[in-house]
């Protein structure tokens, strides 16, 4: 069951060794983000922040997250991020240390702000987004979706998640289909591409219905089976690389000498989802998926192989184990029609998920 690691490049995701066709640097024109804005007349509702409160926000994270990577400190790290992003942060973190590895600094930069106000007769949301892109990487067609709330606690503004997705149609010509995968063990998967986001005339995104985020519950659902029973076609989900595929290539893991199952559900913040010019929703979803892994008979036993992530986290040795229980963080991004119809994956980075945890108990 060895999986190799996760890494990123200008113009792609290699995920679990899954290549991100389709997001290769275009060098043309960018999409643009934007519906035109509404002119319907009615009087402007409050702004969750004014964009310069947002832009003093996220500048002060990117800095401050940089600053904390560089120096491996988890609690300067928490004074600007919360939630499931800094379970992430800090899972990152325990990996890189039980490899003995150490990773650039993310730094985002070109920043596009997704600033909701209040629906009639509704409090004034909490929350806003920030696509942003990545320094060095500012010509991939892919940016950061990153979304901040307000603390409870203490009321200060905090990165609570983030997910990659692609913003920018090609350039030039296209292929409709992903290229064949490069070499056995590795599979190429094409993310689809956002569509504009709808803006009030304030300049304010518009807010989806909250109906919307449901889908991240039946995602989680639809990710959770006993390998090979996995179900890649379903009501719920149109199918594509991020859904009927990507239950396909789990069902691949199977191995009669093995029990293997998925558990997936939706935690942290509920986070908004925005309104596109297409009249869809843009929903983010952080989802908790366990893992879990046991010999078929008490003769059989796992064999995680040389460089596995799960590996470096038990401490290397090339062990033998009779189970083996991990928790991945993963992050999606769905765009939900309207009237019931499928939803479709955008993108998901469950090809190689952060491990929050891995126990192991030893075969003997």
């Amino acid at each position: 069951m060895a999986h190799t690691g996760v890494r990123r490049t200008t113009g792609a995701l290699v995920l679990l060794g899954a290549i991100m066709a389709g997001c290769a640097p275009s060098g043309g024109a960018q999409q643009a983000l934007d519906r035109p804005a509404s002119t319907t007349g009615a009087p402007p509702a409050a702004l969750a922040l004014t964009e310069s409160q947002a832009r003093d926000i996220f500048e002060r994270f990117a800095r401050e997250s940089a600053s904390a990577q560089e120096r491996d400190d988890l609690a300067a790290l928490a004074a600007v991020e919360g939630g499931q992003l800094l379970k992430e942060s800090q899972a990152e973190e325990r990996l890189r240390k039980a490899r003995g590895s150490s990773e650039a600094p993310r730094r985002y930069t070109r920043p596009t702000y997704l600033i909701p106000q209040a629906v009639q007769g509704q409090a004034v949301p909490q929350a806003f987004a920030v696509l942003s892109k990545i320094e060095g990487q500012e010509t991939d067609r892919g940016s950061y979706l990153i979304h901040f709330a307000r603390s409870a606690d203490d009321g200060a503004w905090k990165a609570v998640a983030s997910a990659w997705v692609v913003t920018e149609v090609p350039s030039g010509a296209a292929s409709a289909a992903p290229s064949s995968s490069p070499k056995p063990g590795v599979i190429t998967v094409q993310p689809q591409v956002m569509p504009p986001l709808a803006r009030e005339a304030s300049g304010a995104v518009e807010l989806a219905p909250a109906v919307a985020g449901s889908v991240c519950g039946r995602y989680a659902q639809y990710l959770s089976f006993t390998v090979p029973d996995g179900k890649p076609d379903s009501p719920d989900f149109e199918r594509g690389d991020f859904s009927s595929k990507l239950v396909d290539y789990f069902n691949g893991w199977y191995d009669n000498r093995l029990q293997r199952s998925f558990s997936y559900r939706t935690v942290g913040d509920n986070l908004p989802a925005f309104r596109l010019g297409n009249g869809h929703s843009l929903v983010s979803c952080t989802l908790e998926g366990t893992h879990q892994v046991r010999g078929a008979t008490p003769a059989n036993w796992i064999n995680l192989g040389t460089g596995n992530d799960s590996e470096a986290l038990l401490g290397g040795g090339a062990r033998k184990w009779a189970s083996l229980d991990e928790v991945w963080a993963v992050t999606a991004v769905i765009e939900v029609p309207q009237a019931g119809r499928p939803a479709t994956v955008l993108a998901t980075n469950a090809y190689g998920a952060t491990r929050l945890s891995v126990n192991g108990v030893e075969w003997k």
